[in-house]
């Protein structure tokens, strides 16, 4: 934007118009810091509904969560596959949030808070039948989700922390922490490892972390898009990159 081609925002408008936290969001998300922005009004909207539906989403669990235990259920009994699978959304969107700030990259976090509020919107409970350990995990995500907003918009997350806590006078500055994550919640369950035939991506697998290079090679080979390539050919040789990569070389 420039003022020599009269193509300016006023920022006073837009924060009258939409609010500074809204205006904030969008002037953080819309480009890399080092990047022009090319300003877009329907983008600054999208902030705004981003930031209705985690007002609404804490509103909606406040009373719930506030009376639930605040001590997490280990792994196994009385642990809902939807409460883990929050869990570990919540602690990889931590570290992603904490890598990209040590980065300096201040777009790619909103992406990250807004997937963040769609997987506990996607629980697939509500207050009345979530268990302990939905409780738990929804207030981890929606408290965490919170204080990693507070950046971009400071005005919402001071509001909304002082519901989550229950506290009017609760200011995330007064000692709030950014939350930590832990890597082994964070682990992902199955990670998509290309498969390449000759330096070229011809498909994809999934498979746990750590999977040892043999099945790895296994799978790569049962894969029906491999077998495509590899049907009625010579393999020359298999290199697996662990946990990232399989080249399959083949001739003929």
């Amino acid at each position: 934007m420039s003022k020599s081609k009269g193509n300016g925002v006023d920022p006073d408008e837009m924060v009258e118009i939409y609010g500074a936290d809204a205006a904030r969001l969008f002037i953080m998300f819309a480009a890399p810091i080092e990047n022009e922005l090319v300003w877009n009004e329907a983008g600054i909207e999208g902030g705004v509904r981003f930031l209705q539906r985690v007002w609404r989403q804490v509103y909606k669990w406040r009373t719930a969560i506030g009376e639930a235990e605040r001590t997490p259920l280990v792994n196994g009994e009385g642990v809902t596959p939807a409460s883990r699978k929050l869990r570990q959304k919540t602690h990889q969107t931590i570290k992603r949030v904490t890598d990209s700030f040590e980065a300096l990259q201040f777009n790619t976090p909103v992406a990250a808070l807004m997937e963040l509020s769609n997987a506990v919107g996607d629980i697939g409970v509500d207050p009345t039948n979530a268990t302990e350990s939905d409780l738990f995990a929804v207030r981890e995500a929606l408290t965490s989700l919170v204080l990693m907003l507070t950046p971009f918009a400071p005005h919402t997350a001071e509001e909304l922390y002082a519901v989550l806590i229950d506290n009017e006078d609760g200011i995330i500055a007064n000692g709030a922490c950014f939350p930590e994550y832990s890597e082994d919640l964070a682990k992902a369950d199955e990670i998509e490892i290309p498969v390449q035939i000759n330096g070229k991506l011809r498909s994809r697998i999934l498979a746990a972390p750590g999977t040892s290079d043999d099945e790895l090679q296994r799978m790569a080979f049962a894969d029906e898009k491999t077998r495509e390539f590899t049907d009625g050919k010579e393999v020359v040789k298999v290199i697996v990159v662990p946990n990232r990569l399989i080249n399959i070389v083949v001739k003929g």
